[in-house]
């Protein structure tokens, strides 16, 4: 954590660098339509920390600003991983070595992976320290839909892994998010180097959507909370929907 403090700090003494130093000159604020190409570094929390370990995720956002630096627009990402903590759900199917066998007699390869995704809204604000009246600190909250699942991977000659059967094993769970995020916004005068990096905190409100676990043999209806606790980087394409006649050189 200590790490990401320290790359926000530094993005900080960048834009006053790049402001005072290279561009030397006054950048007004403007209204921008922003596409975001975004990766995050995920840590689960809460219930979510009992079946996957980190995760990645990667998507984007589309964002208006004002010329007031407040914005708004949508986010969508894919969540993936390898860590997968209920290793033990096929334990059922499993013969007396260990292994499951397909209908043909033969050992099958099968793996475990976490997948998911979220869809949100997203209403924010970009405070600006210095000249760069378009970049500074970014505070922001999104709320919308979150999923996750354990992806199955298995031969198609196991007759109890059929894509219907695996369904009673994935462990399919979603339901409402909100997140916060703070973080570091930079937007270039001359239309270069444009991104975002911070760090964003998801709280899901979850529950199962399947109606019965195979490997239990019980109904799953418990509420649950997912955290996820987050690195977020973003490149930005930035459309400036007004020419930039603000620029003002100084001394």
């Amino acid at each position: 954590m200590k790490k990401v403090f320290f790359i926000i700090i530094l993005g900080f003494l960048c834009q006053s660098i790049f402001s005072q130093d290279i561009f030397k000159r006054k950048f007004e604020e403007k209204q921008i339509l922003v596409f975001d190409l975004t990766y995050k570094y995920q840590i689960p929390g809460k219930d979510m920390s009992k079946r996957f370990g980190t995760n990645s995720s990667i998507g984007g956002e589309i964002l208006l600003k004002n010329k007031k630096n407040w914005l708004w627009g949508v986010n969508g990402y894919f969540i993936w991983g390898k860590n997968v903590k209920e290793s033990g759900i096929l334990d059922s199917i499993r013969g007396i070595s260990g292994e499951i066998i397909d209908q043909n007699g033969q050992f099958s390869v099968t793996g475990l992976e976490q997948r998911g995704m979220n869809l949100g809204l997203v209403f924010g604000k970009i405070i600006s320290f210095n000249n760069n009246k378009n970049s500074g600190l970014q505070l922001h909250a999104s709320a919308g839909y979150l999923s996750h699942r354990i992806k199955i991977f298995s031969t198609k000659t196991v007759p109890q892994l059929t894509d219907e059967m695996k369904k009673g094993y994935d462990r399919y769970t979603s339901g409402p998010f909100v997140s916060q995020y703070i973080g570091y916004r930079f937007f270039d005068p001359r239309k270069r180097l444009n991104f975002s990096l911070g760090i964003e905190f998801i709280e899901g409100f979850t529950q199962s959507r399947r109606s019965f676990n195979y490997d239990t043999r019980l109904s799953d209806t418990d509420k649950r909370i997912d955290f996820l606790t987050g690195l977020k980087c973003s490149l930005a394409i930035p459309i400036f929907l007004k020419k930039a006649s603000e620029e003002e050189f100084f001394e």
